[in-house]
């Protein structure tokens, strides 16, 4: 009898810990999703800053050009070659 007691009181134990195992992973995953939430929202605002700033960017160097066309015809020659030459030492090396 007193066997059978401590058999159902194993048992109610073990359906408790199952419970709160539940409970803790339950919790974690409710945590976890606000933390991919945040992320998500921090790398949205993160590419929607980038794309401003590239596009200002983009905006100065157009008007650089369309003041300074001789000057902005010199940059590009003299980045292109200095690209060409960087590009050529690497793969000549090879």
């Amino acid at each position: 009898m007193e066997e059978a007691k401590k058999e159902k009181s194993l048992i109610d134990e073990i359906k408790l810990y199952e419970k709160k195992a539940k409970e803790i992973e339950q919790r974690a995953k409710e945590k976890y999703m606000e933390q991919v939430s945040d992320i998500k929202q921090k790398l949205g605002k993160a590419s929607e800053e980038a794309s401003i700033k590239a596009k200002e960017v983009i905006d100065n160097v157009g008007s650089y050009v369309k003041e300074h066309p001789q000057k902005a015809a010199v940059i590009g020659f003299g980045v292109g070659l200095g690209l060409g030459l960087a590009l050529g030492f690497i793969f000549k090396k090879k």
